[in-house]
């Protein structure tokens, strides 16, 4: 979870996030790529207590940044266009 606070915080800047893990339900442990590329329990093996046959995939910490980036992008202009 803290490469994806850091991440963020530094691609978002400072001030303008909040980040929070495990909040509503927890579907799994989604690791940042270099926990993913560590392996260990964080790195794939948390994945058979989820229910989920195998570890995610490299691309997944690039994916959710670009979730992020999009959700900031749409809350932005939705905040500019309450100010008109």
């Amino acid at each position: 979870m803290i490469d994806y606070a850091l991440r963020i915080k530094k691609e978002i800047g400072p001030g303008k996030t909040w980040v929070m893990g495990y909040a509503n339900d927890v579907m799994a442990y989604i690791p940042s790529l270099r926990v993913l590329k560590e392996g260990g329990y964080e790195g794939g093996g948390a994945m058979i207590y989820y229910g989920l046959p195998t570890a995610w995939g490299p691309q997944v910490e690039d994916r959710i940044m670009s979730a992020v980036h999009d959700s900031v992008k749409k809350s932005v202009a939705h905040s500019i266009r309450n100010e008109e």
